[in-house]
């Protein structure tokens, strides 16, 4: 980076210009401002000598400098570096009132939050570089137009002790930072049964606890859909049965992401599904008095299955962000 190509110089106490503080300033800033031209550095370093005047080493745009009152009072001054003497040129000062319990962090975001909110009070022109930036910052913390493309695998329980797997795409379209729209479509199976199980669905979800841009998060949702269900039972070569069914899906929904790098993540959902309707099946081999038995002394056989209702059902898996 040279240093005559500055957007901003930021001027921080020794304690503060490296750590937390310096790192939750820098991402507070880059959220705000983009991917603009920026050095933090302690103010005990750098003097007025090297950003002012014609033969300063450091030509920025705009400063900014903190200064600590006291442990939890600060004052910020922003400024061109024009008109550091002219008392009509751009500069803003803003004093900072923390609570004893803010973490380094925390002050660095609302430091890097202040600075913004005073840089936009300077002429259009000044801004010019930033403020493309800054809109890209916006779409992209969780704009409607934000969508997401997914891939799990799914595990449902069809019937007690009977567990049907498969895989599961969705596509996420979102609608805020913490409300989105998914459609999803899965397909599972399960061989003890020859069971097969293809639906579509589509829900509505609210992230009731999300770090910043949504990166993270933890919410539940709402999901309705059709089923198409078949199975079969078998006791002995001739006395198979099998049926197949079309259901109406509902179920609520618990879930989580964890951003893993840029758009991708990880992904995991707990549901509880109710079919709108079931069935059973019976089967039995041939006894000795040739009618279907039922496990008595005629030395038949009598095989039962019947799906459940209720579904408890688990998928996890990855999904980018687009």
């Amino acid at each position: 980076m040279e240093l005559a190509s500055l957007f901003l110089l930021v001027l921080l106490p020794p304690a503060d210009a490296t750590g937390d503080t310096a790192a939750a300033v820098t991402a507070s800033l880059r959220r705000e401002l983009g991917e603009v031209a920026m050095v933090i550095a302690p103010d005990t370093l750098v003097t007025p000598a090297m950003w002012q005047g014609e033969k300063a080493q450091m030509h920025a745009r705009f400063v900014v400098h903190l200064v600590w009152k006291d442990a939890d009072k600060a004052s910020i001054d922003v400024f061109s570096p024009a008109s550091a003497k002219d008392a009509e040129g751009f500069r803003r000062s803003r004093a900072l009132a923390f609570s004893p319990q803010d973490s380094k962090a925390e002050r660095g975001r609302t430091i890097g939050l202040v600075v913004a909110e005073l840089l936009r009070e300077s002429p259009a022109s000044s801004l010019a570089v930033a403020v493309p930036a800054v809109d890209r910052a916006e779409a992209g913390s969780g704009s409607p137009s934000r969508v997401a493309l997914g891939g799990m695998f799914a595990v449902e329980r069809v019937r007690a002790g009977n567990w049907a797997m498969g895989p599961e795409l969705t596509y996420d379209f979102g609608l805020s930072n913490a409300v989105r729209l998914q459609a999803s479509g899965e397909a599972l199976f399960e061989s003890a049964d020859q069971y097969t199980g293809v639906g579509a669905e589509v829900g509505v979800f609210w992230d009731f606890l999300h770090s910043e841009r949504g990166r993270h998060a933890l919410g539940i949702g709402l999901e309705v859909g059709v089923l198409r269900e078949s199975a079969t039972v078998a006791s002995g070569k001739n006395n198979a049965r099998s049926a197949s069914q079309w259901n109406l899906v509902l179920g609520p929904s618990l879930y989580g992401r964890l951003t893993v790098w840029r758009g991708l993540r990880i992904v995991g959902e707990v549901d509880l599904r109710a079919t709108s309707g079931t069935f059973s099946l019976t089967s039995g081999n041939i006894g000795d008095s040739g009618d279907i038995g039922d496990g008595g002394d005629t030395g038949g056989t009598k095989t039962q299955l019947t799906l459940s209702r209720w579904r408890p059902a688990f998928a996890v898996g990855l999904e980018i962000a687009l």
